[in-house]
């Protein structure tokens, strides 16, 4: 009886099958190809960053911004006498211009710190209000940072008051004028102002009579 069924000869069908070693994990894994080893870096992609921040504007857009129309001109008046009260009024009646004024138990203070922002110009006298010592002139100095001008009307602009030997009046106004005040006086610091502020002439007057009423009313 023939081994050869048993696997005993040496031929290649005698010998036992061989297993390849149980490896876990799935697939059997290449040399070389683990976690971390040769990694193919991917290409980088053909792109460039466009800035369009940057835009080109047209003829016709930079015409639409010039005739924007512009913030109005705003003044604040807040004068104790009613004669010297009446004349600055007279003086900003400008065309365009936005006019408010108080009387001496309205608060200067709540007015300049309203929404939109301060008034261009704020003329304010020394008595307005009984105030003391330029107590209102010195609420509203941190307004001047932000683009407000504070024209003051008082008697002496250079003498500060007793206990406040910083507070005289040319030092918290931009501009300090003492009497007498004429509309037309008035009327061409306002201008002037306004043409340092915004570049281009002051508007003429609401009302050209205005003018021949100013001479005869200040004859006062």
């Amino acid at each position: 009886m023939s081994n050869n069924s048993h696997g005993g000869g040496s031929g290649a069908g005698s010998r036992p099958g061989r297993r390849p070693p149980h490896r876990t994990g799935g697939k059997t894994a290449r040399p070389g190809t683990g976690p971390g080893r040769n990694r193919r870096t991917p290409p980088k992609s053909d792109f460039r960053i466009v800035d369009k921040s940057k835009t080109v504007e047209t003829p016709e857009v930079v015409e639409e911004l010039s005739n924007a129309p512009k913030a109005p001109f705003r003044i604040l008046i807040a004068v104790h006498r009613p004669r010297f009260r009446g004349r600055a009024v007279r003086a900003s009646a400008l065309v365009g211009w936005e006019i408010t004024t108080l009387l001496n138990k309205q608060d200067v203070v709540g007015q300049v710190a309203r929404l939109p922002g301060p008034p261009d110009l704020v003329l304010l006298s020394g008595d307005f209000g009984r105030q003391r010592d330029y107590a209102i002139f010195r609420a509203i100095q941190q307004w001047r940072a932000k683009g407000m001008q504070l024209i003051g009307m008082v008697e002496d602009c250079q003498t500060a008051p007793e206990g406040y030997p910083d507070s005289a009046p040319d030092k918290l106004c931009d501009v300090c004028i003492s009497p007498p005040y004429t509309a037309a006086g008035l009327r061409s610091l306002f201008a002037r102002l306004y043409e340092e502020k915004r570049g281009e002439p002051a508007p003429p007057p609401r009302n050209a009579a205005v003018v021949d009423e100013d001479d005869e009313q200040d004859e006062d």
